[in-house]
């Protein structure tokens, strides 16, 4: 390596020799009379300013107080919901918020789409499945499941809004309640909006009947000697009055009570509403009760099933019970 170096430095100072002989030969490469001159910086009369951190924004705190008096705070975005009643599966899905129920009811069956989530339990939910969910908000209902369970999920510190609507205006109100607590609550106005004209519909065409047909509801048949019926206080009963219709039992003081079949023939209503139909009771199985078959609507075929959830269930799906009613009860308005 260093012989290599010595050569090229001999060979370097024999051109000098031979270029400086030429005299008047011009050199390939052009001297300058002093180096380029670097790039100076642009002057700044202030150092530049540190970019200031974007705080990051809080999140929503919303403050509502639901159906039992209780004051709740809901921080949002609420992205995570447990439901523990169908009624309340069914008001969320309505409100477009299906991709955020993250747990239900064994018994929350609609939509279709409710069959899917991970249930939680029935009568009694499971209060660790619950928690490990990790809701941000928790639908319950008033009386169900056990108070308990809510009081638990409280104190946990879990956001926890209970419904318990007794009548259309309060469904209508809860809706509503629920798209304020997540964010919704436009779509819920317009929910609300769709139901009331649509009852209102109804209604306007029955408004002036002058025979009010005298309905039996019946809600279980397993002891077709007692069947379980609806009473006042209920929905069935306000639904029925509200379409036109007469309830067998509107005057028994329980929202629900067993009558005697015996007072039930004696009474002879002109239609029976077989809630229980789900269950397996048909007009057919109630004709052949004994005694029964001198009801007048056993004699005239008007024994109708019916999806009992339409009525039973606070939300939004009540309209068309409502409707269904309607056409059963006064079917000649509807033709």
């Amino acid at each position: 390596m260093t012989n290599h170096r010595v050569l090229c430095a001999d060979l370097l100072l024999v051109l000098t020799i031979m270029l400086a002989a030429c005299g008047g030969a011009s050199s390939t490469m052009t001297a300058t009379s002093e180096p380029p001159a670097s790039p100076t910086p642009a002057a700044t009369s202030e150092p530049s300013a540190s970019p200031t951190p974007t705080a990051t924004p809080e999140p929503p705190v919303v403050m509502l107080t639901d159906d039992i008096g209780n004051e709740v705070e809901i921080e949002g975005p609420v992205e995570r919901i447990v439901s523990l009643a169908p009624s309340n599966t069914e008001i969320a899905f309505a409100l477009g918020l299906g991709d955020q129920i993250v747990g239900v009811t064994d018994f929350c069956d609609y939509p279709p789409q409710a069959l899917e989530i991970e249930k939680i339990g029935g009568v009694e939910p499971n209060l660790e499945q619950i928690v490990a969910l990790d809701p941000d908000l928790v639908l319950a209902i008033g009386g169900e499941p056990d108070p308990l369970i809510i009081g638990q999920l409280q104190e946990l510190g879990l956001a926890v809004l209970v419904l318990k609507p007794d009548d259309l205006d309060a469904l209508y109100h809860d809706i509503e309640l629920v798209g304020q607590a997540t964010g919704v609550q436009q779509r819920a106005e317009e929910l609300v909006a769709e139901m009331q004209e649509r009852v209102a519909a109804v209604t306007a065409v029955t408004a002036d009947v002058t025979e009010r047909p005298l309905v039996f509801y019946e809600l279980d048949g397993t002891d077709p000697t007692k069947p379980w019926t609806a009473g006042s206080g209920s929905w069935h009963d306000e639904f029925i009055h509200m379409v036109g219709g007469t309830n067998l039992a509107g005057t028994q003081e329980s929202a629900w009570v067993q009558l005697n079949a015996e007072e039930i023939v004696a009474q002879d209503p002109v239609i029976i509403i077989l809630g229980d139909a789900a269950w397996g009771t048909t007009p057919e199985s109630v004709a052949e009760r004994p005694g029964w078959d001198v009801i007048s609507a056993v004699r005239d075929g008007r024994v109708y099933p019916i999806d009992d959830n339409l009525i039973s269930r606070p939300g939004p799906r009540v309209v068309e019970g409502i409707e269904e009613l309607a056409r059963l009860i006064h079917p000649e308005l509807f033709e």
